[in-house]
């Protein structure tokens, strides 16, 4: 191949979708000389793979994932699926890993975008198949690339769905998992959790309900955001910020209140609940009282935080009310992207919660990853000793459709806790989310067992 015609593909390469060549097995010699002139001129990076990691998921393929990926976006008994650049491409082929490449994009190309699709049955799947042809499959996940005017079909059609990230987060390793503390009684932490009440609580859901609408594109939403970071401003303790990060043609908050820690202030715990709300799915600005999801589970990181912020911890926490969960997990993985490259931190565990109030069954059900086993345990055991709630206890889940999997991206332990799975409030995503259909006394005893869990994980300090 003459280099006039070389200089004539790369220019190629960069207007049109690289189709044309077959990456899977050795590469053949004209494709290994256009790579070669790719890097020459840095362009070579410009490209973005989505690649199958063919490894049994586990503790150590995990650090593996996270060393030469940096995160990743979904797993399945087949291995991980994730998203790098030539560079890492070939960093995990000469650390012998096997990959297999789904798909290929420039990084710079917005036209179109990776999105995971979960299809709760056969109709679901169907019905995603009519539009858009899966790159991947794998139990109720669906890996599909299309245009952002095509993610209308996906709220429309009510298919929960999330962006693949396709930042590039910094090569690391992952550190070891923390050690489960020894739940016993402590009659502090017994005392504590009566200050969280189903009263109270309600209060702070109405206050929700009562911005109409916290859909993405509704006034209610950043509403909604300066009333929760003003309640955070009346606590003790606590640094408050609402940080924007982009959606869409507009720009939103996340509220984010940081309690530092007393002694190892560089390890960080994470309470977290989305706050927007949806009818339907999308980012309509029609009535969305929101009041179980997720009223609820952003009224349980304010009560959280409204007895934790008047102790001594010797841990960081961070209270996020979390964006745009409704329409892509967006503003969760803008926070698990900045924790992720900040140098120093180490994140112990983050503690999520969506949807805690429709019926009170005394269950909560409790999601996590293969790496979040050990901190359902400290959940299920902590709730059940000062509170009385059971736990419906689901470990190694491919459940990722809340703000917990984005802190499991990047190699968080992190689990979900959510009323009554995989059954779904008769009020869900409609206009009756109110108040008035809450079951407060679980929305209190989930709430109560989280902020126990957090001090289990973040002890009250003698200082």
């Amino acid at each position: 191949m003459t280099r006039r015609w070389l200089a004539l593909l790369v220019v190629c390469s960069l207007a049109l979708p690289l189709t044309g060549f077959a990456l899977s097995g050795e590469p053949k010699a004209e494709f290994d000389e256009f790579i070669r002139t790719l890097r020459e001129e840095k362009r070579v990076d410009r490209i973005g793979y989505l690649v199958e990691v063919q490894i049994p998921p586990s503790k150590a393929n995990e650090s593996k994932i996270f060393a030469y990926a940096g995160k990743y976006c979904y797993s399945s008994p087949a291995g991980y699926l994730t998203h790098v650049n030539y560079s890492r491409l070939e960093r995990m082929r000469k650390a012998a890993l096997k990959t297999r490449i789904i798909d290929k994009k420039r990084l710079d190309d917005a036209g179109e975008a990776w999105y995971l699709v979960w299809v709760e049955d056969e109709a679901q799947d169907e019905l995603l198949r009519s539009k858009f042809e899966p790159l991947f499959s794998d139990r109720h996940t669906r890996v599909i690339r299309i245009r952002p005017e095509d993610e209308a079909f996906l709220g429309d059609n009510l298919l929960r769905y999330s962006l693949i990230e396709e930042t590039l987060l910094p090569l690391k390793s992952l550190g070891r998992l923390p050690k489960a503390p020894r739940i016993e009684l402590d009659p502090r932490i017994q005392e504590l959790i009566k200050l969280i009440t189903k009263d109270d609580m309600k209060a702070t859901v109405q206050a929700l309900e009562d911005c109409y609408s916290r859909q993405v594109r509704a006034a209610g939403n950043a509403q909604a955001v300066r009333w929760l970071a003003e309640q955070f401003q009346k606590m003790p303790n606590l640094e408050v910020a609402t940080p924007t990060f982009p959606y869409s043609s507009q720009p939103l908050s996340n509220i984010v209140a940081i309690q530092k820690g007393v002694t190892d202030p560089d390890t960080v715990i994470v309470v977290c609940g989305h706050m927007d709300s949806t009818v339907g799915w999308g980012g309509g600005t029609g009535k969305a009282p929101g009041a179980d999801d997720n009223g609820s589970g952003a009224a349980g990181v304010l009560h959280v935080a409204s007895v934790a912020s008047r102790l001594s911890l010797p841990y960081t926490v961070m209270y996020c009310g979390m964006n745009a969960e409704e329409v892509g997990l967006v503003g969760s993985k803008a926070v698990a992207k900045q924790l992720a490259a900040t140098q120093g931190l180490k994140i112990k565990a983050v503690l999520n919660m969506d949807m805690i109030s429709d019926r009170d069954d005394n269950q909560v059900a409790v999601i996590g990853n293969t790496a979040s086993n050990w901190l359902i345990d400290v959940f299920k055991d902590t709730a059940k000793l000062y509170t009385g709630l059971e736990s419906k206890c689901l470990y190694d889940s491919d459940i990722w459709y809340s703000d917990h999997s984005s802190f499991w991206n990047i190699g968080v332990p992190a689990i979900l806790t959510i009323e009554g799975y995989p059954e779904m409030s008769a009020h869900y995503h409609k206009v009756t989310d109110l108040v008035a259909n809450l079951d407060p006394n679980l929305m209190e005893r989930v709430t109560r067992s989280n902020l126990a869990t957090l001090l289990m994980l973040n002890p009250i300090s003698s200082r």
